[in-house]
């Protein structure tokens, strides 16, 4: 029960990253909590096209977790890849935990250190608890 908890926090953490990502393409003037906070304001268009990136990268995240408790769209998908996607999003946490621990901007750290670690933990939760036993 503790692992498909851990699988909801975190898809719906990744879905609110998602939902901060989508209004940064569409010009939120929150440029002081992402990439640094190298833009006040709005991001320039480099600034954009990386959060749209992040926006695929988030949800096939949120996708691979989700399958990783039998649930979503790529349930049926070959155990694999989605084991692959899932230590991917573990992996990213823990450069999303340093590198927001790292940033420059005080704003950026104060809302996604928080996040990433809660991230982190119910990824890594969710990724460990869903392995197989005793050979894979």
């Amino acid at each position: 029960m503790i692992v498909r908890v851990a699988a909801v926090i975190s898809v719906v953490l990744l879905g609110a990253v998602v939902a901060f990502q989508i209004a940064l393409v569409l010009g939120a003037p929150w440029g002081d909590y992402t990439q640094g906070g190298a833009a006040t304001g709005s991001l320039p268009t480099s600034g954009r096209v990386l959060a749209a990136l992040s926006i695929v990268i988030l949800t096939a995240f949120a996708l691979a977790i989700l399958a990783r408790v039998g649930w979503g769209p790529l349930r049926g998908a070959p155990r694999r890849l989605v084991s692959v996607l899932a230590w991917i999003s573990v992996a990213y946490a823990v450069v999303a935990v340093v590198l927001n621990a790292a940033t420059p901007s005080a704003r950026e750290r104060m809302v996604w250190v928080p996040v990433s670690v809660v991230l982190l933990v119910t990824q890594f939760t969710t990724v460990m608890g869903t392995r197989r036993r005793g050979g894979g």
